[in-house]
């Protein structure tokens, strides 16, 4: 929020008229007589208390900069071309993955009679629905776990059922909110607000999406060594191109930390993909030098990963779908890897449509495939929904201290 005060501190400066004693030793300022001026000073305490609003409320920060230029023209005409400039391209964006979500939503749904999936969705067991949804919360605890021994190793002490309730939250905003800040980046926030500094809060969440990926390739890769015969080509080749496609960013994002500053400098090196790059290799060099929290982190993804793979399944025996559950530990990874592409809006579309294309290869009818992805899909709104209760009830708690 630094940037947030320099520019409540711009403001202030701007909006003060302000006259020169003519004794210049003294260097007085006295204000200017103005029959408006009190009117101004209390329009200016208004926005200050926006300002401060927006450094407590997250959610707040990406419209001070509008407000700025459309109430105190204080922004000069370049800067109002990169604003407007970036919201171009972060609309451009949404409205390209809101498409590519229609698009696939739509060809899935003219794939199958829908007669079919009501007949499935009828026999489906709302008992063994609930005990996958017991399953599902078992998760978030695993995962937070996770998150909770990273931050340990940051030197950042917070209660574990804080943590919990800060995932609840960022499942909500990915879910939810159509902003630009995803789940991570408000955990990271409110967790640099209560002991951490804004880098260690970004690096401990960053690094248990990794060890999470490096928990996911031990179980699926076990998988296919153990049971290599029971799998189709069909997926083994993808989800391998896959991992080594993620492994490869990863040594480059490691490597890059030395790399990259040699080569791109000045104007270049400001660019967000190389700032991106580096961050990430920053946080991965440091985190090395931490084997004992890293392994830590790593064994709770194994954990978090088997966890996953046995909701899917539960969900799956809920819909009478006689699979193994040796099939889900290689297929939930290679649907999640796709999923993780930036075409769709947080997924929707392309993960069931790789969904049902992974099932369809052990036939697995379409209807079927569809409803037990969408079971899963509705247990993570459910908690995006306790999420934004939890975010309110945050918020509601804030503004009865301020009282």
């Amino acid at each position: 929020m630094s940037t947030n005060k320099h520019f409540q501190s711009q403001v202030v400066n701007t909006l003060i008229p302000t006259m020169v004693s003519p004794l210049e030793s003294t260097k007085q300022a006295y204000p200017l007589i103005d029959p408006f001026h009190e009117a101004r000073q209390k329009e200016q305490a208004l926005f200050g208390d926006a300002l401060d609003d927006a450094e407590e409320d997250f959610m707040l920060a990406d419209t001070l900069p509008r407000k700025a230029l459309q109430k105190y023209a204080i922004v000069d005409h370049q800067q109002r071309r990169g604003i407007l400039r970036k919201s171009t391209k972060k609309w451009l964006k949404f409205a390209f993955r809101l498409g590519c979500t229609v698009l696939l939503f739509a060809v899935l749904f003219k794939s199958f009679a829908w007669s079919i999936l009501f007949t499935t969705l009828t026999r489906l067991d709302v008992p063994i629905v609930l005990i996958g949804l017991i399953v599902g919360v078992f998760g978030v605890i695993v995962s937070s776990y996770q998150w909770k021994s990273l931050l340990h190793g940051e030197q950042i002490h917070i209660d574990l059922a804080r943590l919990i309730n800060l995932y609840f939250v960022g499942i909500a905003f990915n879910h939810f909110l159509p902003t630009g800040m995803g789940g991570d980046v408000v955990k990271a926030y409110y967790v640099s607000r209560e002991g951490g500094t804004n880098a260690t809060s970004v690096s401990a969440v960053l690094m248990s999406r990794v060890t999470g990926l490096f928990g996911m390739f031990i179980v699926s890769i076990s998988a296919l060594l153990i049971w290599h015969t029971s799998f189709s080509r069909g997926i083994v080749i993808p989800f391998l191109l896959l991992i080594l496609a993620v492994c490869t960013v990863i040594a480059f994002a490691v490597f890059s930390v030395s790399i990259l500053p040699r080569f791109f400098k000045g104007r270049w090196a400001q660019w967000p993909i190389f700032a991106s790059i580096i961050s990430f290799g920053n946080a991965l060099s440091v985190s090395i030098m931490r084997p004992r929290s890293m392994g830590t982190a790593t064994l709770f993804g194994v954990l978090f990963h088997i966890e996953t793979c046995l909701n899917y399944y539960i969900y799956a025996v809920a819909l009478h779908m006689n699979v193994p559950l040796s099939f889900y530990l290689v297929a939930i990874p290679f649907v999640t890897l796709v999923a993780f592409l930036p075409i769709s809006i947080n997924g929707f579309g392309l993960r069931e449509s790789v969904f049902v294309y992974a099932f369809s290869i052990i036939h697995i009818p379409t209807p079927t495939a569809l409803l037990l992805a969408f079971l899963v899909d509705l247990q993570t709104l459910l908690f995006g929904i306790i999420g934004g209760g939890i975010y309110l009830a945050m918020g509601s708690r804030k503004h009865t201290r301020s009282q």
